[in-house]
């Protein structure tokens, strides 16, 4: 029997290789087991398509939101006979990296970000892939077009969240190497540049924003967007320009594209091709609710499992009492904890992985009866 596990990472607690491996360690040796890491676009992105492709990750002297020099990496491989460039946005300009503050809202930018690109640029890259997961600015992604050639009027210091402080956006000045390759951002929300449903309103809560500065961040992105020519303005009008504080809006802007998350990286390693043989899949993430159903890897997994025909069972560390179509896609959704915890136990990652373990070896017990 081939037991597939493909496991997104439950986000600060474990990866999805080795959420993977201790779901497999739950199942007999006998059994033909496939460790096979994904992600929908968001953390473990690289390590998913390193896994399946291999390749090189690449250091670059980088800054934070709030301007810090850090050095992150980008993952350097071949798809198709291509040199692409995968690069997660969390880790240069991610939540984890400064407080949620309002103050941090008014300061952070997205400039590290374009410093990535550049850097991947100067590796002859045909296509790049960012991930707009778990951002930490609010900027509608200005640093970012500043960082590879914009120029923005008034021209001011690279501090600072340049949307409160920018009048007109000359995109003529953009690096001439972008027009030579693709940049796709991937994203797994729909949400539009301004509006109640824009990055500021949508998204500003949950960085520490204040009404206060939600209200001056989306007019002055109003304000932006009527500036711009009418075929680029119709361009933050798009489903997804909203995503990462308006980061799919520049990736648009700079004649990028953006895609959805899970169904890219599936293509990219092959994923339905490796599982077409399988006679059970696992899949699961750090918490599956209503949500899930909106582009999550274990929506993604099981509507193609169950496509080939293939049954599914998900894991998570929570779960909702509605989590919609999930209910029907998978034969069961269970969580991995073994009794009452608290929130710091759940996530502990030893805890985690033994949980995992040991709710394997019991779908494995009903799979294959009781082992010795």
């Amino acid at each position: 029997m081939k037991i597939v596990a493909a496991i997104d990472s439950f986000k600060g607690s474990a990866t999805s290789e080795e959420l993977n491996d201790a779901v497999l360690k739950g199942f007999p040796d006998y059994a033909d087991k496939i460790n096979l890491p994904i992600a929908d676009g968001g953390e473990g992105t690289m390590a998913a398509i390193h896994a399946s492709l291999g390749g090189e990750y690449i250091e670059v002297s980088t800054q934070d939101p709030l301007g810090k020099v850090i050095t992150a990496h980008f993952l350097l491989t071949m798809f198709k006979g291509r040199n692409i460039a995968v690069i997660e946005s969390a880790t240069v300009i991610g939540m984890d990296l400064v407080e949620q503050t309002d103050d941090t809202t008014l300061n952070a930018s997205s400039f590290g970000l374009g410093i990535m690109v550049l850097a991947a640029l100067k590796r002859n890259v045909q296509k790049i892939y960012l991930t707009l997961g778990g951002t930490a600015t609010s900027d509608g992604g200005l640093g970012f077009l500043q960082a590879i050639g914009a120029t923005l009027q008034p021209n001011q210091p690279k501090r600072g969240n340049p949307l409160l402080w920018v009048d007109t956006v000359d995109l003529t000045t953009l690096d001439p190497r972008l027009s030579e390759i693709d940049m796709i951002g991937l994203a797994d929300v729909t949400n539009p540049y301004t509006g109640e449903n824009g990055f500021a309103h949508i998204f500003g809560p949950q960085k520490g924003a204040s009404a206060e500065t939600i209200q001056q961040l989306d007019q002055r992105a109003v304000d932006l967007m009527n500036q711009l020519p009418q075929a680029r303005k119709k361009l933050l009008l798009k489903n997804g320009s909203g995503a990462a504080g308006g980061m799919g809006g520049a990736i648009l802007l700079a004649d990028g594209r953006l895609q959805a998350g899970f169904e890219t990286i599936a293509d990219i390693i092959g994923f339905k091709e490796k599982i077409t043989q399988a006679d059970f899949v696992i899949t699961g993430e750090g918490k599956i609710d209503q949500q899930t159903a909106h582009g999550k890897v274990p929506f993604g997994v099981a509507t193609i499992a169950n496509d080939l025909g293939i049954p599914v069972i998900a894991l998570c560390g929570s779960r909702q009492t509605d989590i919609g179509e999930m209910d029907r896609l998978a034969m069961a959704v269970l969580s991995i904890q073994q009794g009452p915890i608290t929130l710091e136990q759940a996530m502990d990652h030893q805890r985690t992985l033994d949980n995992t373990y040991l709710t394997a070896r019991a779908i494995a017990g009903i799979i294959f009866g009781r082992q010795k």
